[in-house]
């Protein structure tokens, strides 16, 4: 009787499971999809009258994606198609020209893939409160979606064809998720930016992507980072002081840091495999006082010279060239971030969390005690590995 009860249960649960199915197949069915027009990217602009807004949508095209008959990897009719399109619509707002876009496209515009937003300068340095409220506030567009700001038509860059990825959008979509490479771009969702617009004291970053020509093809950089106070764009950091920013966050995961060997007139390079850092206050000193501990692990990727590197009193050598390059970088992106007013670093809010009574003393101006801060840098660099060889693959001196 046991077994046999097993067995009915069992065969209740597949029955179930098989019914299931059918209902949950159906909202993946292809008509439904052939319904939406799927967006990948979207570039605001402002409009000519410089009051409204203009509203860029890459928009998938199915049949040029996968090929006219269907099959991946493009051929068929389908082939001499673009794989996206560029629609544009204007509107006083930014659902306002969503819903504007409508008159030009027979499908109902699905903003669900969306990946990435793209920003013009002009917009920005309005405010971009409207464009990130109304990507939080409407239920289709993600929050892992990426935010950009280009001094570009972000129009325009959204129609820049990528070289090896079929839809635009998704190739700055892998650079963003990429940027550990160089460690010299701060990528940034939409969640991570409208999260810091709740800190009164953070300001946000986002970077910069521009248009470039070589040899008389238009292709895209990713350059710089924009600051924002509040929403409005109040500046750039350039590459060396954007490192130095994710040092202090402690969001460098990888990347070269090329130094110059005095004397030898040879280059080292130094791969990143791994940072910490660590914030610490002494808030009873005055001017008050903060200490960022850095602790960098690499490798000894490359060198230009033929001698031999890897005595232990030469990687010492390498390992305080390299903490003088991290302390560099962080004081770039210091007096940067200072001549703005901006605390991209966050320290206002570690002392609120840290140490909230000397907190509410300097909270009401906190610009202006910001600008003063007394910032020390403490970088620790540790060569672990030299490669696969110990010795230079030619005759050497010492």
């Amino acid at each position: 009787m046991y077994e046999e009860s097993m067995v009915m249960k069992k065969s209740w649960i597949w029955l179930c499971l098989f019914l299931l199915s059918g209902f949950t197949s159906g909202c993946w069915d292809r008509k439904e999809l052939e319904t939406l027009a799927i967006v990948s990217g979207i570039g605001i602009d402002l409009a000519q009258d410089g009051e409204n807004y203009q509203v860029t949508f890459q928009i998938i095209r199915p049949d040029a994606v996968l090929g006219g008959d269907g099959s991946a990897g493009g051929g068929g009719g389908g082939s001499a198609q673009k794989p996206f399109w560029a629609l544009k619509a204007e509107g006083e707002t930014i659902f306002a020209a969503i819903r504007k876009a409508t008159f030009e496209s027979s499908r109902r515009l699905f903003l669900s893939h969306n990946e990435v937003v793209i920003i013009n300068e002009e917009v920005a340095q309005k405010g971009i409160l409207p464009v990130i409220d109304f990507l939080i506030r409407d239920a289709e567009p993600r929050l892992s979606q990426w935010l950009l700001v280009t001094p570009d038509q972000a129009g325009e860059v959204l129609q820049i064809e990528n070289k090896l990825e079929k839809i635009p959008a998704a190739g700055i979509a892998l650079q963003m998720q990429n940027y550990f490479a160089t460690s010299k771009v701060r990528a940034v969702s939409l969640h991570e930016f409208a999260a810091q617009l709740l800190e009164k004291t953070t300001a946000n970053t986002v970077p910069v992507i521009t248009i470039i020509e070589t040899d008389g093809e238009k292709g895209l950089r990713l350059e710089r980072t924009a600051v924002f106070k509040e929403d409005k764009l109040a500046g750039y950091l350039d590459q060396k002081a954007t490192r130095g920013l994710l040092w202090v966050l402690g969001e460098v995961r990888g990347g070269i840091i090329v130094l110059d060997l005095p004397e030898t007139g040879g280059k080292v390079g130094i791969e990143i495999s791994g940072a910490t850092a660590k914030i610490s206050a002494a808030v009873k000193e005055r001017p008050l006082k903060l200490l960022v501990e850095i602790n960098l692990e690499a490798i000894l990727g490359e060198k230009t010279i033929k001698q031999n590197l890897v005595s232990p009193e030469k990687i010492s050598f390498q390992e305080k060239l390299t903490e003088e390059a991290i302390n560099s970088e962080v004081e770039a992106a210091l007096i940067q971030a200072r001549q703005l007013g901006a605390d991209i670093f966050g320290f206002g809010a570690y002392l609120h969390r840290h140490h909230p009574k000397e907190w509410k003393g300097l909270q009401h101006e906190w610009e202006r005690h910001f600008r003063q801060l007394e910032v020390a840098i403490k970088a620790k660099a540790t060569i672990l590995e030299v490669g696969l060889i110990k010795r230079p693959a030619v005759p050497f001196r010492e």
